[in-house]
């Protein structure tokens, strides 16, 4: 017959090729509690956390087996804290069968006691310890969940708070650019104030000085036609001036320009003159001499000072 392994769960005996082990911490189940036991995280036997590996099965050769009695002794001494409660409730009976099997054998009545009393003992007492202990455990493993859940979670937090410090900060430098812009704005709003100010300023005395220019042009189209009046006049007058210099002709018939026919006067005083002698004293004294040529040039040359004076 093969050799039988012990399952730690239910405390079958099954073959080797009906149990599998769990590589994160060594122990075997057999395929049922295997099965039972695959939503737990950590193994049942241990309390170590199974990981994402998979139960696999293990190939060993064993010695000789060894008898019914070797072997309960070697169950009931596997027997630990960190057992599962399960375990202890078969160890007590697999003493009980012990005992009825060997109930016509050598043992004495004092070890059929002791072993009696050792059966008791695991179901009655032991057995609600561990109970009680799984139950711990389990609350245990639950709780440190919850402690791994909140240290996460409280990494998080630290995280998202060192955001929170680095959003304040952002927000804070953004409020002191916001601060600066607008200053900035109410000044370039200032400067445009004082700029369209300025240019209006600057198209006002612009304006005024065109209508200065343009007056000043229209004076000067004004004194230009009074020259050109002026000398035209004076032109006019070097002319009379020049027939007041120079001894006449007399004038011809016909003068297209009689306005500058001057009589000589030197000529009509000799002939005044002789002409008037057989004239009497009295009747010379009544005959008006003409009048001297600075006489006559005088009033002109004034004429000719107040023309070139407009």
């Amino acid at each position: 017959m093969s050799t039988q392994i012990r399952c730690d769960v239910c405390l079958e005996a099954y073959s080797l090729d009906l149990f599998r082990f769990l590589p994160s911490c060594g122990h075997g189940l057999c395929l049922v509690c295997t099965e039972k036991t695959s939503s737990k995280r950590t193994c049942v036997i241990c309390r170590h956390p199974k990981g994402s590996q998979e139960p696999v099965q293990i190939y060993l050769t064993f010695a000789e087996a060894t008898d019914k009695s070797q072997a309960l002794i070697e169950d009931l001494d596997s027997i630990r804290l960190n057992s599962v409660p399960l375990s202890v409730q078969k160890a007590g009976q697999k003493l009980r069968d012990a005992l009825q099997d060997s109930s016509s054998g050598d043992e004495d009545d004092v070890t059929r006691h002791l072993l009696l009393d050792a059966a008791n003992n695991l179901e009655e007492r032991i057995y609600p310890l561990f109970i009680e202990l799984d139950l711990a455990n389990e609350q245990i493993a639950a709780m440190t969940a919850q402690i791994e859940e909140l240290r996460r979670q409280l990494k998080e937090a630290e995280s998202k708070e060192g955001e929170i410090k680095h959003l304040r900060r952002m927000l804070t430098n953004t409020q002191t650019a916001y601060t600066k812009a607008s200053a900035l704005e109410r000044e370039t709003h200032e400067a445009l104030a004082v700029e369209k100010e300025r240019t209006a300023r600057l198209n006002r005395t612009v304006q005024r000085q065109i209508s200065e220019l343009s007056a000043r042009e229209d004076e000067s189209d004004a004194l230009r036609a009074k020259v050109t009046r002026r000398d035209k006049r004076l032109s006019l007058l070097e002319k009379k001036l020049k027939l007041l210099t120079r001894t006449p002709n007399h004038s011809k018939p016909n003068d297209p320009d009689d306005s500058l026919q001057i009589d000589n006067s030197s000529e009509n005083i000799r002939v005044a003159r002789k002409s008037n002698d057989w004239l009497s004293k009295s009747e010379r004294a009544g005959v008006r001499k003409p009048p001297r040529p600075h006489k006559v040039l005088k009033p002109l040359q004034q004429e000719m000072l107040s023309d070139i004076e407009l």
